[in-house]
């Protein structure tokens, strides 16, 4: 087998934009080039790894922990000097005490915590939170008569309804709320908003181990978790949760309304049902997102993958594959590859979690606003770093009185949290840092 000392020049880049214009084109020359399933990619300049292609280099690598480890330790590069030390990489995937980052045993025990803990909380509350959430966004805009439905709707219910499983008020959670969206737009104080989102989910595990309420923290009090193993588990499970339902709610409204000046009228929520199914299958969440690293020298899609090397989940190529595929149903079946193989599959709870908030947005907001059109449609095949989904959509709609009294959710940056301090932001910049998130780290 073909054993490369480095990989060739022309290597697909996954940090490249322009390469990934039309996604669907690149998938189909990397599968004609490498037939055997494996690509060999650059994270960055100079940063080697796999990308899998196909349902069976992803079996293969997936089913297989003890060969192919979550845990960054096995990461070569990470290690040998390779990634710069001012590298983004380092930040993303610096060893955290969650159930994505490690293996064997303590990935089970923590599997086994997030499974309850999400298990624990009453469906009745959940469903509860998610109405009040979405309804409260809508209230945000629909006396305005048009809105762009990603910044003002997709983008932020997902976040909202998971702070307030985590147990946070509503003014908590528009604070998160607007440093994410600071973290993810590469802002100049992006680097200090993540550290403030890392704050806050630390200091959310003591009051609840001195007042436990009905909510994920405390659920993972109850489990003896520490409070830097809250945090990490709070940090994935944003990350997890929240960017690729967002996408999954804006793809399934860009459906259904159509083009513009039209739309494709709901009925009984089966076709919001059919279209969060499409959403998923057409336009996955995330198309690469790095995976896996091989404990010893092993042979896959035509090539020794050397021990220490990086794989990077190919979601995007497989399930375009799975799409060709004529003996499955696509327009029915929800076997995902984004919700992913393996012990570190995505837990039914969460998978079911999110598309059930999917479906609910979409239902919702078409009952409060049952004329919205499309006036200005941007759609583009793969959002900035690899997230597949809508850059924008801008609907006009008859206005509508709000449900809730009172003033609405501020949920702008500017609005809802004052501005960071000039003195506490960071001297190194960061506008890169959302956009190495969105490529590398599943938020």
């Amino acid at each position: 087998m073909p054993h490369p000392s480095q990989h060739p020049s022309d290597a697909l880049r996954l940090d490249d934009p322009e390469a990934f214009a039309d996604p669907q084109a690149l998938w189909d020359r990397l599968l004609e080039r490498y037939p055997g399933g494996l690509a060999p990619v650059f994270l960055s300049e100079g940063v080697p790894a796999w990308l899998m292609l196909t349902l069976e280099v992803h079996q293969r690598v997936l089913q297989d922990p003890e060969t192919f480890a979550r845990d960054v330790d096995h990461w070569r590069d990470f290690h040998n000097g390779v990634i710069p030390e001012t590298s983004p990489l380092r930040s993303i995937y610096t060893k955290r005490r969650n159930v994505w980052n490690v293996d064997g045993p303590d990935h089970r025990h923590y599997r086994d915590i997030v499974v309850r803990a999400l298990s624990n909380i009453s469906q009745t509350r959940i469903t509860t939170h998610i109405d009040e959430v979405i309804d409260r966004v809508i209230d945000t805009f629909c006396t305005e008569g048009r809105a762009d439905l990603v910044t003002r709707y997709a983008s932020v219910v997902p976040l909202l309804v998971l702070c307030r499983l985590y147990g946070m008020d509503a003014n908590e959670g528009v604070a998160v709320c607007s440093a994410q969206r600071r973290v993810w737009d590469g802002a100049e104080d992006a680097l200090h908003a993540h550290a403030q989102l890392q704050r806050r989910m630390t200091a959310l595990a003591e009051p609840r181990r001195a007042s436990p309420g009905a909510d994920l923290v405390s659920e993972l009090v109850a489990a003896g978790l520490d409070d830097e193993e809250i945090r990490d588990h709070l940090t994935f499970i944003t990350a997890a949760a929240h960017e690729p339902t967002a996408h999954t709610i804006a793809h399934a409204l860009w459906l259904l309304l159509g083009r513009k000046g039209e739309r494709v009228q709901l009925h009984s929520g089966r076709t919001v049902h059919e279209a969060v199914n499409a959403s998923v299958w057409h336009s996955p969440p995330m198309h690469t997102l790095i995976g896996r690293f091989a404990t010893r020298d092993v042979e896959v899609g035509g090539y020794t993958v050397a021990a220490g090397d990086c794989l990077v989940m190919g979601f995007g190529p497989a399930q375009q594959l799975l799409r060709r595929d004529e003996r499955l149903d696509t327009e029915t079946n929800r076997s995902y590859m984004v919700f992913g193989l393996g012990p570190h599959s995505c837990p039914s709870t969460g998978r079911d979690l999110g598309l059930a908030l999917a479906e609910k947005a979409v239902q919702l907001l078409d009952r409060r606003l049952p004329d919205m059109v499309l006036v200005d449609e941007q759609w583009q095949g793969v959002a900035e770093g690899r997230l597949s989904g809508v850059e924008s959509l801008r609907v006009e709609f008859t206005p509508t009185d709000r449900i809730y009294e009172g003033a609405p959710w501020q949920l702008s940056a500017s609005q809802s949290t004052p501005k960071t301090p000039t003195e506490t932001r960071p001297r190194t910049p960061s506008m890169r840092l959302g956009q190495w998130l969105r490529w590398f780290w599943p938020r």
